[in-house]
């Protein structure tokens, strides 16, 4: 199944993607300034960062 965002407006997918990208990198920011031990959650960031790179090419 794939977004009509993404078939009907192409900029807008993925302006919103780049955004999301920022808010994982502030999540992880904050995980690790807390302290908090989660290594699976920060090995999906990483899945997603990856995801998102190759999707903004």
């Amino acid at each position: 199944m794939v977004s009509s965002e993404l078939v009907d407006d192409l900029q807008t997918a993925n302006y919103d993607v780049t955004v999301i990208d920022l808010e994982i990198t502030n999540f992880e920011k904050e995980l690790l300034d807390a302290k908090v031990q989660a290594p699976l959650l920060l090995a999906g960031n990483r899945f997603m960062h990856y995801y998102i790179a190759m999707g903004c090419q």
